[in-house]
């Protein structure tokens, strides 16, 4: 059972695209500082050779050598310094990161610890430690009297670790800067769009659904249903549509990617197109990857969260500047999304013959998504709400043509879910103006007209009826 597990996760990685690989490698802190840890074994080695058994202490000048008595000296305040430093160093990041996520987002600590400058000073610093630690356990007075290179090579790295240190805190200073990190995070996401929209998908979506219309099953298929809850982490669609072609299937995946999946629940439905054909059910659920938590490798709709909960934690903070950078980066996020996607469930083969049915997402699916969540809680914010009109008339500007109405609507539903309680004349006439924008970028200015006419008389209904007809 074992072995058969370790083949299964053989077979997971090797079908893995080199995005998901890279990202299950480094999202361990541990694997940078072991290669580091490896190059720092190694340069002892080096050392050690070169001082001992070749005698380079001999060659050398001697403001450069030093004898055991002092090169023990030297070794053993070093390792308690950058232990020191190590320790420091990290405490304060972990204090400052814990602080900074619980006031916007604890899911921007991953992002961080993912950073190459925060993956190498780790393995910079415990290297460098290592390597002093082992030069100070192998060093032998019997063996040598003059020492060059294991002083020289340790001094020269607890220099390196207090460069690195500089500039990590400039780093973290940096980084932690709320337009930095959104920033960061963006193009991070664009990444992720890139990765699972254009490069995995979109050679396979068909172009013209009628092309298809014909092949799309309406009778009951073959279910296949999962063994263990968790979340949907990653899908290996090629591999996926590979298999549907070979054993001449069309598959219906019943999630998509960042679902929650509950065990025993239908995963796929698939149709044989000969009946006589004999299914492996197992290896398609190989191609599906159950977690605990959801990643960003293949999941847009988790990266757009993440940057949701930054805005909503920014109101409920009085920090409408945040709040305002933060919806800039979602709406550039979606245009990116809008440019590049086509939102079709269905992907094909090279012969242009149906094998994969998608849960899929429209534009209007990923518009809710950015902006749902801080218009609630920006319902009552006249300055937010605005902002965010205006955002959606930057979006119906960009987008495709494909996306105009969606965008109207969702200002409709944006403006009509404000709370007129009380705006001021420059408030209204900010509202306003973002609305009919929008209205006119979409083309719907007559939709705009009778919009304004039903708030017009919200508004001139007195507080109580209001009230009452919420209640």
């Amino acid at each position: 059972m074992k072995n058969r597990n370790k083949l299964q996760n053989k077979k997971k990685y090797k079908n893995m695209s080199k995005r998901e690989k890279w990202h299950r490698v480094y999202s361990n802190l541990w694997v940078t500082p072991i290669i580091y840890a490896g190059l720092s074994l190694l340069l002892f080695v080096l050392t050690v050779w070169a001082d001992l058994k070749m005698e380079f202490g001999n060659m050398m000048p001697s403001i450069l050598s030093a004898n055991y008595q002092l090169t023990k000296t030297i070794l053993s305040t070093l390792t308690g310094g950058l232990l020191s430093l190590n320790s420091f160093t990290f405490y304060g990041v972990l204090t400052a990161l814990t602080t900074f996520a619980g006031q916007y987002s604890p899911r921007i600590l991953k992002n961080f610890m993912m950073t190459n400058v925060t993956q190498r000073t780790l393995g910079i610093f415990n290297g460098s430690f290592l390597y002093v630690l082992f030069c100070l356990l192998f060093l032998n007075g019997e063996t040598a009297s003059q020492y060059s290179l294991i002083p020289v090579t340790a001094t020269f790295l607890t220099a390196l670790c207090l460069g690195t240190f500089v500039f990590f805190i400039n780093h973290i200073v940096t980084w932690l800067q709320v337009s930095n990190m959104t920033s960061d995070m963006k193009r991070e996401s664009i990444g992720i769009i890139e990765s699972s929209l254009l490069n995995e998908l979109e050679p396979y979506r068909v172009e013209d659904e009628a092309t298809i219309k014909g092949q799309i099953p309406e009778y009951q298929g073959h279910q296949i249903s999962i063994d263990s809850s968790g979340y949907l982490q990653t899908m290996d669609f090629i591999p996926l549509i590979e298999e549907a072609c070979k054993d001449d299937l069309i598959i219906r995946l019943e999630y998509k990617v960042g679902n929650f999946v509950f065990g025993s629940t239908p995963l796929l439905t698939y149709w044989k197109k000969k009946e006589k054909t004999t299914i492996d059910e197992f290896k398609y659920k190989n191609m599906f990857h159950i977690g605990k938590g959801q990643t960003e490798i293949q999941d847009i709709e988790f990266s757009i969260n993440k940057f949701v909960e930054i805005a909503i934690r920014a109101l409920g903070n009085d920090d409408p500047k945040t709040a305002t950078d933060t919806i800039y980066e979602i709406g550039d996020l979606l245009i990116n999304i809008s440019q590049k996607a086509k939102f079709t469930p269905y992907l094909t083969d090279k012969n242009y013959d149906l094998r994969l049915i998608l849960q899929n997402l429209d534009f209007e699916d990923y518009l809710y998504i950015g902006f749902a969540s801080i218009r609630h809680y920006a319902r009552d914010n006249v300055v937010i709400t605005v902002e965010l009109l205006k955002v959606l008339d930057a979006i119906a500007r960009a987008v495709s043509k494909r996306d105009d109405q969606s965008v109207w609507e969702f200002a409709v539903y944006t403006a009509s879910g404000f709370e007129y309680e009380y705006m001021h004349h420059l408030d209204n006439r900010k509202f306003y103006d973002g609305l009919f924008n929008i209205a006119k970028t979409t083309g719907n200015e007559e939709d705009y007209n009778n919009i304004i006419e039903e708030i017009l008389k919200h508004e001139e209904r007195s507080p109580r009826d209001r009230i009452l007809q919420r209640n």
